[in-house]
């Protein structure tokens, strides 16, 4: 009986442990400056005017909120929403969603599983992109400058005053 107990205790610490594991990193405020592990976690960027550099390999990063500095090693996924923040992953990123204004991102886009995904949405979205697996872009919206390299693209577009262009 009490091997058992033992052993129920035991399943139960490694459970909890697991769901804090899976618990994302959620950072914030505004102002704040920060260098942040992610062990693979998950992130979530709130607020305003916060640099945050993100080192290691991380989940899923989404950056809400207005002018950010973020800085990343690598992500499986990146979502920017908000007005004028800046997002520069150094490594790679398995896919990307840039929405509302004035965001600029640079990144490197090689999904684990061929096609990355890339969709683009509101205005004035500033991009620089190398593509190193095959990619299917959505451009929706105004104004949106996107310069890439790498392969070549799927690209499908709605809206106005986009520039898209292949860098060397």
């Amino acid at each position: 009986m009490h091997k058992h107990m033992v052993r129920i205790g035991l399943l139960a610490t490694l459970n909890i442990a697991a769901a804090h594991a899976a618990e994302p990193l959620e950072l914030d405020g505004v102002g704040i400056s920060r260098d942040v592990p992610c062990n693979g976690h998950d992130v979530n960027i709130t607020g305003n005017g916060n640099h945050i550099r993100l080192t290691g390999d991380c989940g899923a990063v989404s950056v809400y909120g207005s002018q950010h500095r973020v800085t990343l090693d690598s992500a499986e996924n990146l979502g920017v929403s908000g007005i004028d923040n800046q997002v520069v992953a150094k490594g790679h990123v398995g896919g990307l969603v840039v929405d509302t204004s004035d965001n600029r991102v640079e990144a490197t886009i090689k999904a684990a599983t061929p096609p990355a995904r890339v969709q683009v949405d509101g205005a004035e979205q500033v991009l620089q992109l190398k593509l190193e697996s095959a990619v299917e872009m959505e451009i929706n919206g105004a104004d949106h400058q996107l310069d890439w390299s790498g392969e070549e693209p799927a690209i499908s577009t709605s809206g106005v005053g986009h520039r898209i262009e292949r860098r060397s």
